[in-house]
This record gives structure tokens, sequence and C-alpha cells, in this order.
């Protein structure tokens, strides 16, 4: 796995001063997920699935022999379909298990808990679906987009959540947002329960089913993921910027 170390940087979401482990693909270098981690075990077995295949591949590219290029593969397939299975079955065993949350940097909104939703996994992938609950800390009025919102109004449709997925260290995993007024993720239709020109009630959740992200443990190596830090807007761009260049 290529590993990009980026320069400590202070930012005011989490008053801690960075240094930035980007994890890119779906390759690991280690395993330390135990039973007590967010996620289990669950996301050493990707980490796992992609060393092994990483080594068939230098194999298969070696190998001349047909039979034994096919039994190689065969093997390996078989051996991602159990492994699979066995993230689903402890996947779905962690339903219900709370994530560490923080980060209180929004003027109006605050993140109260996280937990996981769901897992979803097939051949070689896995995903936990997480529910994050966000309550106004004052009567809000919303609205259906930002150009119909006055000063102190929200909009249902565009706004935002920022965070970061984090190893115990600060290092960081990947980034993303999500919009606590929609159960659905950011980028799709919304579900909203308010509709516009209601009041939000201070302490009341922004949408109870809770606001939607996904940890993509086939994507990123999650074996060390530790917490979700939320962001303000502008330190997550920094920090985008920072880790991926735009």
């Amino acid at each position: 796995m290529k590993k990009v170390f980026f320069a400590g940087q202070v930012m005011s979401a989490v008053c801690v001063a960075f240094v930035f482990l980007v994890s890119c693909g779906g390759s690991g270098t280690g395993s330390s997920g135990g039973d007590d981690a967010p996620l289990g075990r669950v996301s050493t077995y990707f980490v796992e699935m992609a060393q092994k295949k990483e080594k068939l591949d230098k194999e298969l590219r070696e190998e001349r022999d047909v039979e034994r290029y096919q039994k190689k593969l065969a093997e390996y397939n078989e051996y991602v379909a159990e492994t699979s299975r066995k993230a689903v079955e402890e996947g779905k065993k962690l339903v219900g298990r709370e994530i560490l949350c923080t980060g209180d940097v929004y003027p109006d909104l605050k993140v109260t808990g996280a937990r996981i939703a769901d897992y979803q996994g097939g051949s070689g992938t896995g995903s936990f679906q997480v529910r994050i609950t966000v309550t106004p800390k004052r009567d809000i009025t919303v609205r259906e987009s930002a150009g119909d919102c006055a000063d102190g109004e929200y909009s249902l449709r565009n706004t935002r959540l920022y965070y970061a997925l984090m190893k115990a260290d600060d290092h960081l995993i990947t980034l993303g947002e999500m919009n606590p007024f929609s159960s659905n993720y950011s980028n799709a239709r919304l579900k909203a329960e308010y509709s516009p020109g209601q009041v939000v009630a201070a302490g009341a959740p922004c949408n109870s089913e809770g606001a939607l992200l996904t940890i993509n443990c086939h994507s990123y190596d999650f074996s060390e993921f530790a917490k979700i830090v939320f962001l303000a807007e502008a330190d997550y761009k920094a920090v985008r910027k920072q880790a991926y260049g735009f």
C-alpha cells in the first residue's frame, strides 16, 4: 500500500497537530483490529485479502503452467468467498455498536452520537452503514435549498457536516461529508422528516433515523480505525487539499 505522509498542521476543528497518513487503495501492511475495536475483526479480513491478492498477482504473472494457474486462482476465489462470509457474520453482530465522535465545531448543530446500523457484504466487499445523530443547539427554521434561507436558517437539501475517519493517533484514513437532515447519502435523493418552513426544536434530532455515512472496508485499511472527527468546512477543505491535492 502506498502511504503518503503530510506535514503537521494545526486544525481548529480538532485542536491538535495532525500528521496525516492517507491509506490508498485496498491493500494493507498489517492488521490490528480485534473484537474490541470499533469495527471488530471485520476490517482485518479485507487487509488480509488484499495482501493475499497482491501475492497471488505476483505468482500468477510468473506462472507458466495453465493448470497450476487456474488452481491458484480457484483457491484464492474460494478463500475470498469464505472470508467474505465470515466478515458478514461478524459484521452483523456489530449492529448497534457505538462509535466515538469528536469535534463540536458547528455553531448551531451538535453531533450527539454514532452507531453501526447495518453491515452489507459481497464477495470481496464489505461496508458498514453508520447512523449519525445530530441535534440543533437552538430552534432553527429549515428551508428547501440554500437560496431560500435567511440568516440563521438551514437548508434541508444543502446543509453539510464534514468528517474525517481517523486512527487513534490522529492519522487520517479518509474524509467525507453528510447531510444531517437526510437519512440518505448527501449526494443522493433527499429523505427528510421536516418540510420547508418548519422549526426544528433545540435538542430534537434533525432526522430520527440519523444521517448516513458508509465505511467501505474493501476500499481503505480500517484495521486501526478508532473515531469520527467532525471538521468545520474550511478545515475539511484544507485537509482534503493537503491529503488529495484538490
